[in-house]
């Protein structure tokens, strides 16, 4: 009886261990990656109300006049789709920086480079 518990016991553990992929039991995600689409990289006479587009899922993306993203001017905003329009114009005449992200369980995944496109006068 004594090694009929045990072998329940060993057997219980691994069947519970087994569906677990981590010790805090968090299944890892496929995560992707959004890839830019335009405006494309170096892209000059841009629109100030440009229409950003990517590909692959994306819940972030970030406009800023410095390609560190870490300027008081940056722009965030929160997207779905693989478009987003900006809803306030940009300067004109100006150059800028823009990179899309996919946010899952609190990790921002950027793409895995940033374009870089001038407004117009417009």
């Amino acid at each position: 009886m004594k090694y009929l518990t045990l072998i329940l016991m060993l057997l219980a553990s691994v069947l519970i261990f087994n569906s677990c992929d981590s010790i805090t039991d968090s299944k890892p995600e496929a995560v992707t990656k959004p890839s830019l689409v335009s405006p494309e990289d170096n892209a000059t006479n841009v629109l100030s109300t440009a229409t950003f587009t990517w590909s692959g899922a994306a819940t972030v993306i970030e406009i800023d006049i410095n390609s560190a993203f870490n300027t008081a001017q940056k722009l965030s905003y929160s997207v779905s789709g693989t478009q987003f329009t900006v809803p306030t114009a940009l300067s004109t005449n100006t150059i800028y920086y823009w990179r899309a992200g996919n946010t899952v369980g609190g990790t921002t995944y950027w793409s895995d480079n940033y374009n870089t496109f001038t407004t117009g006068s417009q």
